[in-house]
């Protein structure tokens, strides 16, 4: 008989320790494996760049002036004749016909842009040159053309409504500078269409602000910008309440000013709200496949909820469920519902 338990007990250890080492490697792996998950990014911000492929962006805003770069053409079509000085010569017109090229520029005062439609894919700069009090706010694209509408506004005090532009040709005349007068009352219509690589300048009015929902992401995100002086990456944050959840999870990180955040999209990631209000303040939500964040380029580590953290989720709302059922049956039996023993 004691022959016979040797080997018992040897499959019983063996048997033991498979058990905790199956167990141990689970467990490591669990708390090394980082799944894509749902994230909500809630940050303040001097500057964010990003590529989409979005037909239209920017919600409408009223302007005391616009400031295009690159513009490619312009029609203007006037309520009634106003004054066209071209190359110091004076005309009336009811229509303005003008083109350009990538060194051309165009200013725009007193109107109303209905937002900016983009031709592909196209990466995007937003950017506000002072965040505090700011009613000034940049974007520049790169890769695709963009074209939109103005409406000219009326005449408010000093402010008058009209275009200026330089290096353009006008009415298929020769490359020049050119000054469109808008009519006084306002409603005058220009459409405009920019070369590939274009910026845009906005100065809004006091009361009016800009923003966008649901514009979609493609590609990694860095919040961060180059110092064109050392070329050093530099966050963008500002202070504020700048915050990465992971609602599957429950899990929230604050950031700091001083971070450096980086954010690789995996599927249907959006930009779902931006607004110019002291800085940039911006929503992202979609489901990513890292969120990094660090002092540095070089020293970045993920957020992202570990697989232990998802599993021990779902423990937690299975563990509830026996908990409803007890529940349940006690109402029902309270009320007499259930059959009697």
């Amino acid at each position: 008989m004691a022959r016979q338990r040797t080997p018992i007990r040897r499959w019983l250890f063996w048997t033991t320790a498979a058990v905790w080492i199956a167990t141990l490697a689970a467990l490591l792996i669990a708390t090394h494996t980082h799944p894509a998950t749902t994230a909500r990014i809630a940050v303040s911000l001097r500057e964010i760049s990003f590529r989409t492929n979005a037909r239209h962006i920017l919600e409408p805003s009223d302007e005391e002036q616009l400031l295009i770069s690159g513009v490619g053409s312009l029609q203007i079509r006037l309520n009634s004749p106003q004054p066209l000085s071209v190359g110091g010569v004076v005309i009336p017109a009811s229509s303005v016909q003008i083109d350009g090229g990538p060194s051309s520029a165009c200013s725009f005062y007193q109107v109303r842009s209905s937002g900016i439609n983009l031709d592909g894919t196209s990466a995007i700069t937003l950017g506000v040159p002072n965040p505090v009090g700011t009613t000034a706010f940049d974007l520049k694209a790169h890769g695709g053309a963009l074209n939109g509408n103005l409406t000219s506004r009326p005449t408010t005090g000093d402010l008058k409504p009209g275009v200026e532009c330089a290096r353009v040709r006008t009415n298929q005349g020769p490359v020049g500078d050119v000054v469109v007068n808008l009519s006084p009352e306002g409603g005058d219509a220009i459409f405009f269409a920019t070369s590939a690589d274009t910026q845009m300048s906005f100065d809004l009015t006091a009361n009016s602000e800009i923003g966008d929902t649901q514009v979609p992401i493609l590609g990694q995100v860095r919040f961060s910008h180059n110092d064109p002086r050392t070329l050093d990456e530099k966050t963008v944050l500002l202070k504020g309440k700048n915050e990465v959840s992971f609602e599957k999870v429950g899990k929230n990180e604050i950031l700091d000013e001083a971070d450096l955040l980086v954010v690789d999209p995996k599927s249907d990631f959006y930009l779902t709200r931006f607004k110019v209000k002291d800085g940039i303040n911006i929503i992202m939500y979609g489901i990513a496949r890292d969120v990094r964040r660090g002092p540095g380029a070089g020293a970045l580590e993920t957020l992202m909820p570990t697989l232990f953290d998802h599993l021990d989720n779902m423990k937690r709302i299975y563990g509830v469920a026996p908990s409803l059922v007890t529940l349940i049956l006690g109402i029902l039996d309270k009320m007499k519902l259930l059959p009697e023993k």
